[in-house]
């Protein structure tokens, strides 16, 4: 007796045959409708039922839990989970678009301490000035407490003002030293995620 072969394995077998197969994942997933849908990209909508991510041979290797239609919760969470892939397919895609090679992430991040360490560099000159000027400062207010006089209004003004800017400026530098921690961090998570997506040549 002959056997009809149901339509979403056929439509699966002709993405995994047309090149969708190339894709990092495959996502099915039942729209509004009711009918199975494939697609190397997850639902722009949420679905009750839930996503399911497929590898190559067609095989579910994850399941995104659905929500209940009258389970707001459950939709908002669906939603974030949404934003998050497709956030996570742009910064894929720029990253593709802009570097062929590891070696190109390197010489960004090196340009970009660089700026860092210049930046850090210059305040702490304008921090040592700072520190010179405050030494000024209090010298002349212990003169006026030999002499068993007030100090004047605009000298504690100054006192006070210095204060503020040595430390704007070592916080500043402090900032400044965690930002290229953060270029460094960055610059292998991208390594790491080019070579996923371009392959080992990537890293040569």
């Amino acid at each position: 007796m002959n056997r009809s072969i149901p339509a979403c394995l056929v439509t699966l077998a002709l993405l995994l045959g047309a090149g969708v197969a190339h894709a990092e994942k495959l996502y099915k997933w039942v729209d509004e409708h009711g009918k199975i849908q494939y697609s190397d990209k997850p639902p722009l909508q949420q679905t009750p039922k839930g996503t399911s991510e497929l590898n190559k041979q067609g095989l579910t290797i994850r399941k995104n839990e659905g929500y209940q239609e009258d389970d707001p919760k459950g939709k908002e969470a669906e939603r974030a989970r949404l934003r998050e892939e497709q956030e996570r397919l742009r910064r894929d895609k720029a990253l593709v678009n802009t570097f062929s090679n590891t070696k190109e992430i390197d010489i960004i991040r090196d340009r970009n301490i660089e700026q860092l360490e210049a930046a850090i560099a210059s305040n702490k000159l304008r921090q040592q000035a700072a520190d010179k000027r405050l030494g000024e400062y209090r010298k002349q207010q212990e003169r006026y407490a030999r002499k068993k006089q007030a100090s004047p209004a605009d000298l504690l003004t100054d006192i006070e003002n210095t204060e503020r800017e040595i430390k704007t400026l070592e916080q500043t530098i402090v900032q400044k030293q965690g930002e290229i921690e953060v270029v460094k961090q960055k610059a292998e998570v991208d390594k790491k995620r080019l070579v996923e997506l371009r392959g080992a040549a990537a890293a040569k």
